[in-house]
């Protein structure tokens, strides 16, 4: 199966300097979920809350580890964030240290748009790396 455009876009925009595009990949009644939140995130407010991930890790790099079709509507990306500490962290100061965590999300589109993303990211080794748990 073929990875449709929306995905491509989807995957190549995820950045700071980009997250307006990015955001524009979602259908207007898309959402983003992961389990580092209790709740949906809706597309009008992914910018809003993205925005303290990245000031966060000011220098982030997704390395893509792979883009696979599951269905026809559902795909897998597979990837490595890489970055550094610099900016305050869920209410923690910036650490200055490396980072480099696993990952994938889950990418449903509906109509030429992102309907749904089910994010999931090793959160235990982001913590750890950042000084925050043992």
């Amino acid at each position: 199966m073929e990875i449709p455009q929306v995905v491509r876009n989807y995957v190549d925009l995820f950045t700071k300097d980009t997250l307006d595009a990015w955001t524009n990949t979602f259908a207007p009644d898309g959402t983003h979920t992961s389990p580092n939140f209790p709740k949906p995130t809706p597309a009008r407010e992914l910018k809003e809350h993205f925005l303290p991930f990245f000031d966060a890790f000011p220098d982030t790099n997704f390395e893509m580890v792979g883009l696979h079709a599951i269905t026809n509507n559902l795909f897998v990306w597979r990837w490595v964030f890489r970055g550094t500490n610099t900016g305050p962290f869920r209410n923690h100061l910036a650490t200055g240290r490396k980072v480099e965590v696993p990952g994938c999300e889950f990418i449903e589109i509906r109509d030429g748009k992102v309907s749904r993303v089910q994010g999931y990211t090793d959160r235990l080794t982001l913590l750890s790396q950042i000084g925050l748990a043992p």
